[in-house]
């Protein structure tokens, strides 16, 4: 074992301690919010930021299956948000289309036969 190897191996052992409240906190509390909530999202996609770096940092193999693991689990969260997003944009542009036909139907109706 080289100088280098047990540095990297020590700093990833401190970084495993230094995530443990992170961890605590997100079990304690984050986990009680629904899975759309925006900051639950946000904080998800901290611990996801901070688990690359230490994989790529400290070349650590455990951050970076937590990392891809939750990233896994959000992204499909955010997708279904996306959806959700989507179709209801998609519901309000029919509204508007119906909306407008019928405004166009009533103009006609007002306006009578042309003379």
């Amino acid at each position: 074992m080289t100088l280098g190897s047990l540095s990297l191996a020590l700093l990833r052992v401190n970084y495993r301690l230094a995530r443990l409240p992170l961890q605590l906190f997100e079990d304690v509390a984050v986990s009680r919010l629904d899975e759309q909530e925006p900051v639950r999202l946000a904080y998800e996609q901290i611990l996801i930021d901070c688990d690359r770096a230490a994989a790529y940092l400290l070349n650590d193999e455990d951050a970076a299956t937590r990392a891809a693991e939750l990233e896994r689990r959000t992204a499909s969260v955010r997708l279904l948000i996306g959806r959700e997003r989507h179709r209801v944009q998609r519901r309000g542009v029919i509204l508007l289309d119906e909306q407008r036909e019928r405004f166009h139907q009533r103009r006609q109706q007002d306006a009578g036969p042309p003379t």
